[in-house]
């Protein structure tokens, strides 16, 4: 799958470099292939967390696993938005850049305070959730209902199989799916060279520099160097082999839900046990956006710059604050990151005009900033594995 999926992107990029605007032809193939992903997502998610949470069987260690798994994404998190701010001021992203500013007063979302965003993640109808993609409605109605199997007992085991017997037959439609991936690979990479062509990365080349590079040293240093080789004590160098098709995979259709199924596949190989990967991978999809985060705080520094605005010490440390925060409802979805960057734009006052400047290179900086979030997920499970004493020896990678 690794090779073909790189075949894929390979070959779509020199379409799109050959036929120009014509290769949006292609396009449909890349449709295609986000519907059929779309399609699994939110059942799969759905039947795993109910699963993973009955399958615990204990609220107590329930609860210990989640909290760990919480607090090892927000500290990653905060290790994400400081590299990021680091890069930015060292490449100086906005400096010597003239830009007209588009006016990006649509691209404006009404800020939800912090008790309508906890308020929000209690769905009214849980199937409506399921029908909208509502993640976090969607993950929350489904460790409640993994509660409930536990506390019935004998009596939930019934309904247990019956999600066990879901989840089986979704890993398998997925499988199905992936088949597929390599040909929508293909069409998205065409679709997008062939109507920006290479031209569009010049004007933002130290931006999407910060950006690469900052995920690129996050990911190899803080996520399989501290994380994987420091505190669970296995080789960086077999976490990164293992976690390779999964990377590749998020980087071509820049979307952490859909790279689910290939990161559980990639985890469990790594030795995670099936409780805790089937519980951190759906979770940290949604909540765990290391990469998004230091997208965020590039994209303010350059911004600021851009215009001409310096951002006192306070100001950057709100920027920390609220990038963590806003980066547990961001759907691991493309383009959230704009609608994020509204939320911490809108924390430090810069214009948002700054968002019509980078909507035109959002999908180039999307593909090095989704790596280091499924990276994210994959390492904090290796991590809980460790401290929950359940990490097995990693299986042979090739």
């Amino acid at each position: 799958m690794f090779t073909r999926i790189m075949v894929g992107f390979v070959l779509g990029i020199v379409c799109g470099l050959i036929m120009g605007p014509k290769a949006s032809v292609f396009n449909f193939l890349g449709t295609i292939l986000v519907r059929l992903l779309t399609m699994v997502v939110a059942p799969l998610v759905l039947c795993l967390l109910v699963c993973a949470a009955a399958d615990v069987g204990d609220y107590k260690k329930l609860g210990k696993i989640g909290l760990k798994t919480v607090v090892i994404f927000l500290v990653s998190t905060g290790f994400a938005i400081v590299i990021g701010l680091l890069f930015a001021h060292l490449i100086g992203v906005g400096t010597g850049v003239v830009i007209q500013a588009q006016n990006a007063s649509e691209s404006a979302v009404e800020i939800p305070s912090a008790l309508d965003t906890l308020i929000n993640i209690i769905p009214n109808n849980p199937f409506e959730a399921l029908s909208t993609q509502n993640l976090l409605q969607i993950i929350f109605f489904a460790l409640f209902f993994g509660f409930a199997l536990i506390k019935l007992g004998e009596k939930g085991q019934v309904v247990l199989g019956f999600f066990q017997g879901c989840t089986e037959a979704m890993k398998e439609i997925t499988s199905i799916v992936l088949e597929f991936t390599p040909y929508g690979v293909f069409g998205l990479m065409a679709n997008v060279v062939g109507i920006n062509g290479l031209a569009i990365l010049l004007p933002y080349m130290k931006t999407i520099l910060a950006v690469y590079l900052a995920s690129a040293i996050y990911t190899v240093l803080v996520q399989a160097g501290l994380m994987v080789g420091v505190c669970a004590h296995m080789s960086p160098l077999k976490f990164l082999k293992g976690v390779k098709e999964a990377a590749m995979f998020v980087f071509a259709t820049c979307s952490s839900v859909a790279t689910i199924p290939i990161n559980l596949k990639c985890t469990k190989k790594l030795g995670v046990s099936d409780e805790i990967a089937n519980f951190v991978i759906p979770f940290g999809a949604v909540m765990n956006m290391n990469g998004t985060a230091i997208y965020e705080a590039v994209a303010v520094i350059f911004t600021a710059q851009v215009y001409g605005i310096e951002l006192t010490m306070m100001q950057q440390i709100m920027v920390m604050l609220t990038a963590t925060l806003a980066s547990i409802g961001t759907a691991g979805v493309p383009g959230s990151g704009l609608v994020m960057l509204t939320i911490v734009l809108s924390s430090v006052n810069l214009p948002m005009e700054a968002i019509g400047l980078l909507a035109g290179i959002d999908r180039i900086l999307n593909m090095g900033r989704v790596i280091p979030n499924i990276v994210g997920d994959a390492a904090t499970a290796v991590l809980v594995a460790k401290s929950e004493g359940v990490l097995q020896e990693a299986a042979d990678i090739e």
